[in-house]
């Protein structure tokens, strides 16, 4: 093979492994007021698609990776937080949102009160 082949060859290569999509690593702060709140997230299309993941109790500070299919695929970010005697809350993001909020604030946060559930 002539040396300049090689060249052309290697250099296809390296453009196409750069071009590849790598996962991007945002903060998430979940706080709540009470804390000791269960939080759990999804990426789904639909409402029902992907199953809920557990991350910890709050306060807590974490990190999501996520892929850039995300956007293509118009899914979304789901985080919930649950304490037993109060009602869960549910909070979203969409591609959008979650860019925007990550390129501002370098990082997810959500601090939701959360509302005692009054049994009769």
């Amino acid at each position: 093979m002539k040396p300049t082949f090689i060249f052309f060859l290697l250099s296809i290569l390296l453009l196409l492994s750069a071009c590849s999509s790598t996962p991007k690593v945002i903060p998430l702060k979940v706080y709540s007021e009470p804390a000791g709140a269960y939080v759990i997230y999804r990426i789904s299309r639909t409402s029902t698609d992907a199953p809920w993941v557990y991350l910890g109790t709050t306060p807590l500070e974490s990190a999501l990776q996520l892929n850039s299919d995300m956007a293509k695929n118009s899914s979304k970010l789901s985080v919930r937080v649950m304490k037993e005697g109060y009602f869960d809350i549910k909070k979203e993001w969409d591609a959008e949102k979650l860019k925007k909020e990550s390129k501002q604030r370098k990082m997810l946060f959500w601090n939701p009160s959360l509302v005692e559930h009054q049994v009769r």
